[in-house]
């Protein structure tokens, strides 16, 4: 009976202690220390100490198909905006999974496989800096600062890479021997954080991207008939598209119905676009964390938009492009369309918040 009272009366004690502990969860040293330091709170908002770290990125990317090789260079300005001094910058070479040997999730064969990217030329601050490529490391590469990079201030980076595009891939690549579809498709900036200083992580094929919020000039070089598709806005349409082409882009900006751009017998007639060897598109985007291109010579062109937020009548446009035999893309639009309007108005209820949005 002694030992039973015991029992009963220890049993409650016991609990108690398990209770109490589970009061407090652990929480990692860097996460406390952000909360220390004040970059977040414990009620999801940003710390009043929060910052991020962004970037201007100036790209020319040229794709001259059935060639597989894609040429590109661009100047990025890099804002340190946290209060740490950098003495190393870390980039991403997301195309360096096709390497084989490369750390991936799933199998690959010899379609998915390609050299990775090649850096021609780094300069920082205008000076040439040699490109060391570490094999062990794939998909990012850490470059020391000879100059570090104080916070507050700046520093220009300048590259010129190619590449091989792969045959067969689950993310981007070749959809046919004339339609590529270009994603991760330049060296970038990592993110630099409160967390954990450097995203040292490599892409393994399956896990979703970490990219600061970036401000974007893309100008894609293809042959004449191509059609080229990309984040953010076109801002010459008339330089690359014949004007009744140009002006039913323009009509779909200012009407909810669905407007064929381009059509299998207007890709057959090979007038789209003007008529010289290489056309450049332009595009831009700004606070944004990254810029895809999908471009073909025989792929349809549909094109709405829609009213996402009432009391500043702003529109959005919603454009598709497709192959003609994909019979439910031919309603990629008005899917779309719908998608983003319940989006705005219902659930989540906050309006669209980008001036595009591309089926592709």
């Amino acid at each position: 009976m002694r030992g039973n009272l015991i029992f009963a009366v220890c049993l409650p004690l016991a609990f108690s202690g398990i209770a109490a502990r589970s009061q407090s969860l652990y929480m990692p040293r860097n996460v406390r220390q952000a909360f220390l330091n004040g970059t977040r709170s414990a009620d999801g908002f940003p710390g009043k100490n929060y910052w991020q770290n962004r970037a201007r990125y100036d790209i020319h990317v040229t794709a001259l198909p059935p060639d597989r090789k894609i040429s590109g260079s661009e100047q990025i300005t890099y804002f340190n905006q946290s209060p740490d001094t950098l003495k190393t910058l870390v980039f991403k070479l997301i195309q360096n999974i096709h390497i084989p040997g490369a750390i991936r999730f799933g199998d690959a064969d010899s379609d998915y496989f390609n050299n990775g990217v090649h850096v021609d030329s780094f300069l920082i601050n205008g000076k040439r800096e040699k490109w060391v490529t570490n094999p062990g490391h794939f998909t990012w590469q850490e470059i020391r600062l000879t100059d570090p990079l104080i916070p507050g201030d700046s520093i220009h980076l300048y590259f010129r890479w190619h590449y091989r595009i792969s045959l067969k891939s689950g993310r981007e690549g070749m959809i046919d021997s004339t339609t590529y579809y270009l994603a991760y498709f330049y060296p970038r900036v990592a993110v630099y954080d409160d967390y954990y200083g450097w995203d040292r992580m490599n892409f393994t094929g399956e896990q979703e991207f970490y990219n600061d919020f970036n401000d974007y000039t893309l100008k894609v070089s293809v042959p004449e008939n191509y059609l080229v598709w990309a984040t953010g806005m076109l801002q010459n349409p008339a330089e690359v598209l014949q004007p009744v082409f140009a002006s039913k882009l323009d009509r779909s900006m200012h009407t909810s119905a669905v407007i064929h751009i381009a059509t299998p017998s207007d890709l057959a007639s090979k007038q789209i676009t003007l008529q010289k060897a290489i056309n450049t598109w332009i595009f831009t985007a700004s606070h944004i964390t990254d810029m895809a291109i999908g471009l073909s010579d025989h792929y349809d062109w549909d094109a709405s938009s829609l009213v996402v937020d009432e009391a500043k009548e702003r529109r959005v446009s919603i454009q598709a492009a497709y192959n003609d035999r994909a019979a439910d893309f031919h309603h990629a639009v008005k899917i779309g369309s719908y998608s983003v309007n319940w989006y705005s108005h219902h659930w989540p209820g906050v309006p669209f918040p980008f001036p595009k949005m591309t089926v592709l």
